[in-house]
This record gives C-alpha cells, sequence and structure tokens, in this order.
C-alpha cells in the first residue's frame, strides 16, 4: 500500500472497459476467503469487482489486507480495480478510505444528516478515490452533476433502479442532455440483469451518457447453489453470464 497510489482515472478507464461492476452481498461472501476468491475471479473475468457493506466490516477489512497486495501485483495495463457499495454513512466511507478501496458507491449521498453530499465526493477525492453516489429524482441528479465548484462525482448511481426502469430512467436523464454531460458514466442498480441491462444501455447511451451496469447477475450461479467462495462455481457463474448477456451496441 505505501507504494500505490489510488487514481479516479485509472478507475474510470477500467469502469469504461468493463461495462459491468459486478455486485456481492452476504449471499456471496461468509469469510475473507470468500471475498478474496470472488473478487479475483471478478477481476479475471474482466469485469469490476464490487463488494458491499452489507458484508461484515470485520470480513472486509481482513479480505482487504490480501486484496491490496493482490492489487499492487496486477499490470499496470490491466490494474485491478476494488470497489465497496451500500455505503450508507461518513463512518463506512472513512473506514473504505482507510482499508484501501479505489471506488465508493453509495445507495444515496452518504452524509444524511451530517451534511451535504457535494462532501462525501469531497472527502472521497482527496484520498484519489472514485465516488458515485445515487440519485433517484431530477433534483438529487441536477444537484451532483450542475456544479460549478469541481465537486461532480466521478459517475452517478440510479437506485434503485428498478423502480423507474429504463424508460423512467430515459425520462429522468431527457432534461439534462447537454454537451457538458457527454460521456458521464450512469451506473443503474437494482434488478439490472440479462433481460433489463441491455434495455439500461440503450436509453443511457441514446441520452449521450455513458452506462455502466451495477448487477449481483454474474454471480447468480453461486447464489442459486449457495456456494459462496468456490472458485469453480464463482468462474461458471461468469462465464454463464458472459455466454448469456447481450450488450446493447447502438
Amino acid at each position: 500500500m505505501a507504494d500505490y497510489r489510488r487514481d479516479r482515472a485509472r478507475v474510470d478507464k477500467v469502469m469504461r472497459k468493463s461495462g459491468v461492476v459486478v455486485v456481492m452481498n452476504k449471499d456471496h461472501v461468509k469469510k475473507p476467503a470468500d471475498l478474496i476468491v470472488t473478487m479475483e475471479e471478478v477481476y479475471k473475468a474482466g469485469f469490476v469487482a464490487e463488494c458491499t457493506f452489507r458484508i461484515d466490516e470485520g470480513i472486509l477489512r481482513e479480505a482487504m489486507q490480501e486484496l491490496v497486495r493482490m492489487r499492487a501485483d496486477s499490470p499496470a495495463d490491466e490494474p485491478f480495480v476494488l470497489g465497496v457499495g451500500s455505503v450508507i454513512n461518513p463512518k463506512e466511507l472513512e473506514s473504505a478510505i482507510d482499508m484501501g478501496f479505489d471506488m465508493v458507491v453509495a445507495p444515496a449521498n452518504v452524509m444524511g444528516g451530517y451534511g451535504e453530499g457535494k462532501e462525501f465526493v469531497r472527502i472521497a477525492h482527496e484520498s484519489g478515490v472514485f465516488a458515485a453516489p445515487a440519485v433517484f429524482t431530477p433534483s438529487e441528479l441536477q444537484y451532483f452533476i450542475e456544479r460549478e465548484d469541481g465537486l461532480e462525482p466521478d459517475a452517478i448511481k440510479i437506485f434503485p433502479a428498478r423502480v423507474c426502469g429504463p424508460q423512467g430512467l430515459s425520462d429522468l436523464l431527457a432534461p439534462y442532455v447537454r454537451e457538458r454531460h457527454n460521456g458521464r458514466i450512469i451506473m443503474p442498480t437494482g434488478a439490472v440483469n440479462f433481460e433489463t441491462g441491455p434495455k439500461y444501455q440503450e436509453v443511457i447511451s441514446k441520452r449521450g451518457y455513458f452506462p455502466v451496469l451495477g448487477m449481483s447477475a454474474p454471480l447468480a450461479v453461486v447464489q442459486k447453489r449457495k456456494m459462496p467462495g468456490d472458485r469453480d462455481t464463482i468462474r461458471e457463474s461468469l462465464e454463464d453470464f458472459r455466454a448469456n448477456f447481450t450488450a446493447y451496441e447502438g
């Protein structure tokens, strides 16, 4: 960790290349070894790995001791990005940064009653951490993308995407179609899967934004069989997802 410098631009590049963030929770991780194996296999499959604070923090902290060493050994042209999500308050944000995560994803602005959402972005950026807070309404979206203080997030998560669906997300983005927002990462999360994923990609792309899908679907086989941490099952699940997911190509 002493020689590793977090770099938001590096995360951004990996996010755009992958287009998929694989989200894991308690169904996929029961102990530190499960997290290490799962994040490693997600990375090897070419996706971005995001564990969550729904997993016990002690498990995250122990596993990260090994994961940061693995990250340091990853090639410069294919960096191992370590993401964490379901961050819901300033204490968890501080813990995520302290543990060494490259990317922090949240279901809201994280600060809650402790301060404005821009403070989440400021704190993350001061540590070189890629910040992806969530929005659900036009007011929340405008708050984060129409700023003049430099505290715009690196990506905007749309959560829960299930409620608005692809057409609702298209309508949400419509008033904010501007050249200055072209290519901004929009990440729908919540009931995104084989069927809905390409539809989200289509509507986001047509509004001029860049789609990155957040979902647990690539680990569906692991969850169905209740085999967290089993390397062969994880590989099979990721291969099954890749074989059955047809990305939108506009």
